[in-house]
């Protein structure tokens, strides 16, 4: 597996997270009057967020349950490790941050539900929690990743299409109908530390690459276009000052087909 000692690729990617239902990522239970029972996490301007941890548990887990349609569980257990890190002392950091989306639009609710009781069959008890509403708008930078090969972004966009269709759910309380989003990649951007325009017009391979199965890829580019292997893009290239190499931006309809395309590209 590829280590970190040393950076061959960055990626970005920003994007929205709409919400088509109600939308639940508890704090645990309030220990003020003045709260709902059961209240949404917040930032501390008090406004409402998805948390980075709650969006790495969520592509992980809808990202294992796909995987395990096409591969055995050893298989899977050991390219999750790669992209996603494992918790034993001997297994690698993950290659892939998920930042915290702060709500841009939208309103918090208190909703009541009753709990039953499976014995009698009665009502348990009512309890009241607090939701984001649907409609609720999130938006800022999903993901960041070090040495992430491009083409397991496409494996995370299985997850995207399936949260799409309705079926993978964020938050709590996915049973009462809670969770539905959208996601949207608006931008992606990619970082070639130590890479000039020169460079990239001659065309260069990266191998260190998490997951390791994925293989290398092969990095060409033009003013305005970027080429991973044999899938061309429209791309804004420039300087990264901070780590001395070359930046792609590749916006809107073209950071959908970078999704896409690199897809494509993974063999499994």
């Amino acid at each position: 597996m590829a280590d970190f000692s040393s950076y061959s690729i960055l990626i970005s990617a920003f994007g929205t997270i709409r919400a088509r239902s109600p939308v639940r990522i508890g704090a645990g239970k309030s220990l003020s009057i003045m709260e709902s029972d059961l209240p949404v996490v917040k930032n501390s301007n008090g406004k409402p967020v998805i948390p980075g941890s709650s969006l790495k548990g969520f592509f992980r887990g809808q990202l294992q349950k796909i995987l395990l349609m096409k591969m055995q569980n050893r298989e899977v257990d050991r390219l999750l490790k790669e992209i996603f890190g494992g918790t034993e002392e001997n297994d690698k950091a993950s290659a892939i941050f998920f930042h915290e989306m702060e709500m841009q639009e939208g309103r918090i609710a208190e909703r009541k539900h009753i709990a039953i009781d499976p014995e009698k069959g009665s009502v348990d008890n009512f309890f009241e929690v607090e939701c984001v509403m649907d409609g609720a708008v999130f938006k800022g930078r999903i993901l960041s990743a070090r040495n992430l090969n491009p083409k397991a972004l496409g494996l995370l966009k299985t997850v995207i299409d399936l949260s799409n269709l309705g079926l993978g759910r964020l938050g709590g309380f996915k049973s009462r109908g809670y969770g539905e989003v959208e996601i949207k990649v608006d931008e992606i951007r990619l970082i070639f530390p130590g890479k000039d325009m020169e460079d990239c017009k001659k065309g260069f391979e990266i191998s260190n690459l998490v997951p390791e199965s994925l293989g290398p890829i092969r990095a060409k580019a033009a003013d305005s276009e970027l080429f991973i292997d044999s899938e061309k893009f429209r791309a804004e290239m420039g300087e990264n000052r901070s780590f001395f190499g070359l930046e792609a931006k590749i916006s809107g309809e073209e950071a959908i087909k970078f999704f896409n395309s690199m897809l494509k590209l993974v063999k499994l």
